[in-house]
């Protein structure tokens, strides 16, 4: 009876195996017939869809709508010309002659201009925002290039160094020589990396954070400098592979956002006033502050909201200058004790309203991280009820 019981097992085994091999070359079979029906009718559609001028047929300012025709497809034709350029005329009549600016607009910039700046209020720095020309105002004239502009250094070289003639400025050279921002020599500017509050270079100044927080690890990628001035931080930042955008208003101090773009660093003429700056949220990981000048600590803390939502969750916030450290530098920045005191604590206490983690203060720097998850701030604090978290806001609708 062995013998039997042995054959029929072979015998099921071989069933089921003929038995899957039937249904996987079914699949296989409809599978395929599937794949050439659709693109049979997908050709058909294709073929259709091509008018006999060889251009797409589709109604023009058509809504946009997710379930397109066969018929009609994208439009890459121009819709949007100026009104003087009639699109029959030919090239050249169609180009349009542009008069030089005179050579005093060599450093203009249209929506940045300091006659018109000084029509707007100066509460919160309004004025020092963008305000653009209206329409009667503008320039309709090529602006030239500074007297003797010659091409920028190439990168690294241009770290270091800038020709004066295309940033005509020694205002910096004499305001700012003993804290190391720039120095002129023979025709050119000289970068020795320095900065207000690290005269010995932003070299050793990102040493310093690196020895508070971990710059190598590959977490922090993208930072941003509030008030950068000539951008030394972000300039050395790039050795480090970490992209710095810096930002700094145009003040008293001629050109700052120019010296950083001859020097080819990321940088704009910017001001956190009283708009969202130019940024999503999430969109770094750290953000910088050395003697910007800025009143985190004022108006429900609106100026650290705003790094709040463009820092990422478990970002960074470095600051230097005032008011940390007050107590070894105050008689120097011609203020009380009292008054960097109260400012210290107000920064503090906004700090801790959005769940902030002080991780240290050493010295001339002081760095805050952002929580992961501010659910779990809001659930906890019960002390702190402002600021409150905005709603029914888009974090990434920035100005």
């Amino acid at each position: 009876m062995a013998e039997p019981s042995r054959l029929g097992r072979f015998t099921s085994i071989r069933t089921k195996r003929f038995s899957n091999l039937y249904v996987l070359t079914a699949g296989i079979f409809l599978c395929s017939v599937c794949y050439l029906v659709g693109f049979w009718q997908n050709s058909r559609g294709t073929i259709a869809g091509i008018s006999t001028s060889g251009t797409a047929s589709r109604p023009p300012c058509s809504p946009l709508r997710s379930n397109l025709t066969a018929a009609e497809h994208l439009d890459f034709e121009a819709h949007h010309r100026a009104e003087d350029l009639p699109p029959s005329a030919p090239p050249a009549e169609r180009a349009r002659h542009f008069p030089p600016c005179g050579s005093e607009l060599s450093e203009y910039t249209p929506c940045e201009d300091v006659k018109r700046s000084l029509r707007f209020e100066r509460n919160r720095l309004i004025y020092r925002e963008r305000h653009c020309p209206a329409p009667e105002e503008v320039l309709k004239c090529r602006i030239p290039a500074p007297y003797g502009y010659r091409t920028p250094f190439r990168w690294p070289e241009s770290r270091g160094s800038a020709w004066y003639a295309n940033v005509p400025h020694k205002e910096l050279t004499v305001e700012k020589r003993n804290q190391n921002w720039v120095h002129y020599e023979n025709g050119r500017f000289r970068f020795p990396g320095g900065g207000t509050m690290f005269p010995n270079g932003a070299d050793a100044y990102i040493n310093d954070i690196g020895k508070l927080i971990n710059l190598g690890d590959g977490s922090i990628r993208t930072a941003i400098d509030t008030g950068c001035g000539v951008a030394s931080w972000g300039a050395y930042l790039l050795s480090r592979d970490i992209l710095a955008v810096s930002f700094a208003p145009r003040d008293t101090h001629e050109a700052q956002v120019q010296f950083a773009l001859e020097r080819g660093v990321p940088a704009l003429i910017g001001i956190l006033a009283s708009m969202r700056l130019p940024y999503p949220s999430r969109a770094f990981d750290m953000a910088h502050c050395s003697r910007c000048l800025i009143p985190w600590g004022q108006y429900d803390g609106l100026y650290l909201i705003e790094v709040d939502r463009i820092l990422r969750p478990g970002g960074y916030w470095i600051l230097s200058g005032p008011p940390i450290n007050w107590e070894k530098h105050w008689k120097g920045w011609d203020r009380t004790r009292e008054d960097l005191s109260a400012e210290q604590s107000g920064i503090e206490a906004v700090a801790r309203s959005l769940c902030w983690k002080k991780l240290t203060q050493k010295d001339d720097l002081a760095i805050w991280q952002k929580p992961t998850n501010h659910v779990h701030c809001k659930v906890n604090r019960k002390v702190f009820k402002k600021p409150r978290f905005c709603r029914d806001q888009d974090p990434d609708s920035a100005w």
